[in-house]
């Protein structure tokens, strides 16, 4: 008996008495078979049906196999399943499992599920993005239409209190695990790569553990190829190897779960799909790598990227209890359990990670078009569903108000995500659905080429065209290529007819194609690197430099890695400039841009068609009219500055002197090269002759119309506080420098003579900065304060300048002197 069974009654009668519950029951207590067909029988169900999720759709498959043998019964009959694809159900169907996807679009189809009595959101600690969004979906027709339907959420590792909180305090009900012990050993990496280490647990673990087979968990396919090749030769015969991973043909996956060969122990190396919800039979020992590969979404370049990081502490435990399902197991972990101190304790929700465009039309759907209007159990990144909204607007879903559009509404009831439905709803005709269709189940699916030679999609599509009549298939992953075909052929409008394009014509189709559900992707090939690309938002993106694509100027980029450098290209197909200009004509923006040429003397134009960040067409512009050259002068000033102008000395000394007054008088304004470029459009440019190249615009004086910028009365302050001479008591005019750290006049020491104290400014507040020059012009001492001066370092630089210039006055009272001449007077004979 196994450990969930002595809790069925009590599963029942909670949910009879709450409507909902939590059930956490560690691994190998039994509950994705034994609770379902428990709870069959419940009375509260009136004829409705059970719905049951699983996150894979091989768990879907063995567990609906697994439940009818135990009924005695085909599947489709009590017990069914509905995956992408692929349904077997009838009238008589009572407890129905189904990937997370599948529940979503029956929510939006039937809001009641009015033949649905429970949901079973089952290993929901993997916290799809899917599952996330039905269990939404779910709880709003709970609370809002139907009091009767009932939510149970299952699984061995979960945060059971906040699923607990999320469904109005949910009771939590749990129950232990495997019926056998499993010993827990760490290996430390020591630096050394997965296959090596992989190859070191295994020796130690198949001694210790003579039986049973061995599950290795691995963190993706690259890493599965290499242990393989490493275990080929370390085991020879010894052991059936096999592997399992999500991408695998679905038969193929089943082949694992039901046994292997007899007398042959299996090492199975494994993805984490095997992770949760699978049984596979006869696991006495896992050997955990303890990483995963995870999408994540990076929201400014919109592109995921496949990153390989460590798994939740949640997760390893899950994977140990893979082992001791029927006997004592051996679990080695590859890592120490000192870094395990660092594991966070479960993974990142699906939601945070990946993009929302599938998310926020069904949000639509069901008529949230707000991010707080949905009831979020972890709400994602705002930006995520914002940049989900712009694309979905740009594909023709949501109006500006972010509603449901009539096309939205098309693309909705088409299970293939927001960019292609936009591919399958552009196909016009019936030769072009069709390759739509092929086009839709290629994307759907990993790459059919073994080892392909160029990114380009048209290779896949004529593999597809190729099986469809019946030609030689080769280099290909045949069992995907006949699901794909299989796939096509039960769609009523895909029927298999001949092509009726050439290669060519057939490039051109799906580019056109690609061009609807990916316009944000259309690439721009570099001049200087015929391998790099530039994408439409201006992230950096990279074919393989032998990859025939590199000869196109042009390309739509359906799959690539989002890496922070020019991620590598997966998947793409070449577009011509025609058809960029017909198919983005509405997204096109025509600009006219002017810069100077190299030399800085002549102002150059170009007319561009740009889509985003990208230059579609551009030619060259005749002279600028007077009106557009005053327009360009207005942007040229921001990247050149005034010097484009007439500036010269009286203009500087003017901005000087205002800028200057402004720091000491609070009512007057300040005046500096940035905000008269700022402000060029206010007082320069409708005042500018019709003037059409910088030649003519140097000789435009523009002195008055700087003037101009001041009121009449703040001009006669500038003049009063700020003048731009200093008048000495001679009556001398010298100029004063506003540009150093303080207003300073540069004249000879005896200039100032008779001058008691030193000249002040800006109302009194600043005191004239002088800088006394010897008879030669020589700065023989600066100060701001005569009268201090002439009483004290004036006598020390008087004694030394009579003896170099005796013939020239140096009075032991010079404030008491006339102002003047340096040199002395003559006396008369």
């Amino acid at each position: 008996m196994l450990p969930i069974h002595q809790h069925l009654s009590q599963i029942a009668q909670l949910l009879e008495a709450k409507g909902t519950l939590v059930l956490e029951a560690e691994p190998g207590a039994g509950k994705s078979t034994a609770v379902p067909l428990s709870l069959l029988s419940a009375t509260w169900l009136g004829g409705k049906k059970i719905v049951m999720l699983e996150p894979r759709r091989v768990a879907v498959k063995s567990i609906a196999s697994y439940l009818a043998k135990q009924l005695g019964e085909a599947i489709g009959e009590t017990v069914g399943y509905q995956i992408r694809n692929e349904s077997k159900v009838s009238a008589k169907t009572k407890l129905e499992i189904v990937t997370e996807g599948v529940l979503t679009r029956r929510i939006q189809s039937d809001p009641e599920l009015s033949d649905t009595a429970l949901l079973i959101f089952d290993e929901f600690h993997e916290r799809s993005i899917h599952a996330d969004l039905a269990l939404m979906l779910s709880q709003e027709i709970r609370l809002g239409f139907r009091d009767d339907l009932r939510i149970l959420v299952m699984s061995a590792s979960m945060d059971s209190e906040f699923v607990s909180e999320y469904l109005d305090r949910a009771p939590i009900l749990a129950c232990e695990g495997r019926v056998f012990p499993v010993e827990t050993l760490y290996q430390a990496s020591d630096n050394q790569p997965i296959a090596q280490q992989v190859s070191k647990a295994l020796n130690y673990a198949m001694s210790a553990m003579p039986k049973g087979d061995a599950l290795v968990f691995l963190p993706g396919q690259g890493d599965i190829s290499r242990v393989y090749n490493l275990l080929k030769e370390q085991f020879v015969d010894e052991v059936e190897l096999l592997t399992l991973f999500g991408a695998m043909p679905l038969n193929e996956q089943m082949h694992i779960l039901n046994g292997g060969k007899g007398g042959l122990r299996r090492i199975i190396l494994s993805t984490n799909i095997a992770e949760t919800s699978l049984t596979i039979p006869n696991i006495t020992i896992v050997i955990d790598s303890g990483l995963e590969k995870r999408i994540n979404y990076d929201v400014k370049s919109g592109l995921s990227r496949l990153d390989t990081q460590r798994i939740a502490l949640s997760s390893a435990v899950q994977r140990a209890g893979r082992a001791g399902r029927t006997q004592a197991g051996l679990c080695i972990r590859l890592w120490s359990s000192q870094e395990q101190t660092t594991f966070a304790d479960f993974p990142k929700e699906e939601i945070m990670t990946t993009d929302l465009d599938g998310v926020v039309l069904e949000l639509a759907k069901w008529g949230i078009a707000r991010f707080n209007e949905a009831n979020w159990l972890s709400a994602p990144p705002l930006l995520h569903f914002e940049s989900a909204q712009t694309l979905n607007r740009q594909l023709g879903f949501l109006s500006d108000a972010n509603k449901l559009t009539e096309l939205g509404l098309k693309a909705h009831a088409i299970p293939a995500g927001p960019r292609l439905s936009a591919i399958k709803l552009a196909a016009c005709n019936e030769s072009e659905r069709q390759v739509a269709s092929i086009l839709l189940a290629v994307l759907q699916e990993r790459d059919l080429l073994l080892a392909p030679h160029s990114a380009q999609l048209l290779d896949r599509i004529l593999v597809v065209l190729e099986g469809l009549q019946r030609q030689a298939i080769f280099g290909v992953r045949k069992n995907l290529v006949q699901q794909i075909l299989q796939s096509i052929k039960s769609k009523s409008d895909a029927k298999p007819v001949e092509s009726t394009y050439s290669p060519t014509e057939l490039s051109e189709l799906i580019a056109r194609l690609l061009l609807v559900g990916f316009p944000d992707r259309i690439a721009k090939q570099s001049p200087s690197d015929r391998a790099r690309y530039t994408l439409a938002n201006g992230r950096g993106v990279r074919l393989k430099a032998d990859d025939p694509l590199c000869k196109h100027d042009w390309l739509v980029v359906v799959d690539c890695d989002g890496q922070n450098k020019d991620g590598l290209i997966y998947l793409a197909e070449p577009v011509s400039e025609p058809v960029l200009l017909e198919k983005l004509q509405s997204h096109l923006v025509a600009e006219e841009r002017w810069q100077l040429d190299a030399t800085k003397e002549k102002l150059v134009g170009r007319r561009e068609l740009r889509f985003q960040q990208l230059t579609v067409k551009s030619e060259n512009l005749p002279a600028p009219s007077p009106k557009t050259f005053k327009k360009c002068v207005a942007s040229l000033l921001n990247e050149e500055g005034l010097s484009l102008l007439n500036w010269n000395e009286q203009c500087v000394r003017w901005v000087a002197r205002t800028n200057w007054l402004s720091q000491y008088l609070s009512d007057f304004p300040e005046i500096n090269e940035l905000t008269l470029v700022n402000s060029a459009a206010e007082w320069l440019l409708p005042y500018l002759p019709d003037v059409t190249n910088l030649k003519a615009l140097k000789q435009v004086p523009i002195f008055g119309l700087l003037k101009s910028t001041l009121t009449w009365e703040q001009q006669q302050i500038l003049e009063q506080e700020a003048p731009d001479n200093y008048e000495t008591p001679s009556g001398t005019k010298v100029r004063i420098d506003y540009c150093n750290a303080a207003p300073t006049v540069a004249v000879r020491l005896q200039e100032v003579f008779g001058e008691v104290e030193s000249s002040r400014i800006a109302g009194g507040r600043v005191a004239l900065r002088y800088e006394l020059l010897s008879p030669a012009l020589r700065p023989l001492q600066t100060t701001s304060d005569l009268a201090h001066f002439w009483r004290n370092a004036y006598v020390e630089v008087a004694k030394e300048m009579r003896g170099r210039y005796p013939k020239h006055r140096w009075p032991e009272e010079p404030w008491l002197e006339k102002a003047g001449h340096s040199l002395k007077s003559r006396q008369p004979k």
